[in-house]
């Protein structure tokens, strides 16, 4: 039954996002200064031992019309579509929801911002809300609770640079598993 309600929950957050206007980036990161020119990692912890990877390509999901904070600012959800770390027997997804006008970006604050279980929940639709998952030997935990830090913010290239760190709890049959780590995000 749980893998069917994943199954479900995975195909509800396509069909979300294929209904946001995608702004996917381009292929060629490396001719115009995308990603793997920025030097945009993910490095997590889980059970005592640290995994870091290169992102390489990020996908951008407009929210709109509903998307937008209570101050009417569109937002915008930056995400890794990789499966990080399978070769270590799990997997990590994780993305960033943000205000979509780079000025508004650039004049947000570092700080403690929220997180939220996925695209169906109502805290999920906030400036700076991570949402992340955890798969490991294709077991699908549950996001249980979390806390999301940015800690810059700044304008490289033309392009806004996230860096922020993040803990999130997760859990399966009662066994809990409490992923932290960092990343940085540069967004178009």
């Amino acid at each position: 039954m749980k893998k069917l309600y994943s199954t479900i929950m995975m195909l509800a957050m396509m069909v979300a996002a294929l209904s946001f206007t995608a702004c996917g980036d381009d292929d060629d990161d490396d001719d115009d200064g995308g990603s793997s020119a920025t030097g945009d990692y993910l490095r997590v912890t889980l059970d005592g031992k640290t995994y870091s990877d290169k992102i390489l390509d990020w996908h951008y999901a407009q929210i709109d019309p509903v998307g937008r904070d209570e101050n009417n600012k569109p937002l915008t959800y930056t995400y890794d579509m990789c499966d990080h770390f399978d070769k270590e027997g799990f997997s990590f997804m994780f993305g960033v929801v943000h205000f979509s006008r780079k000025d508004e970006l650039l004049a947000c604050s570092p700080g403690t911002y929220s997180c939220s279980k996925d695209i169906l929940s109502d805290d999920f639709y906030k400036n700076f809300t991570f949402s992340a998952s955890l798969d490991i030997d294709y077991d699908e935990y549950d996001w249980v609770s979390g806390t999301h830090k940015i800690k810059s913010i700044k304008e490289v290239n033309g392009k806004v640079q996230l860096e922020g760190s993040f803990t999130s709890v997760f859990e399966l049959n009662g066994n809990s598993k409490t992923v932290t780590g960092d990343y940085r995000i540069t967004i178009p």
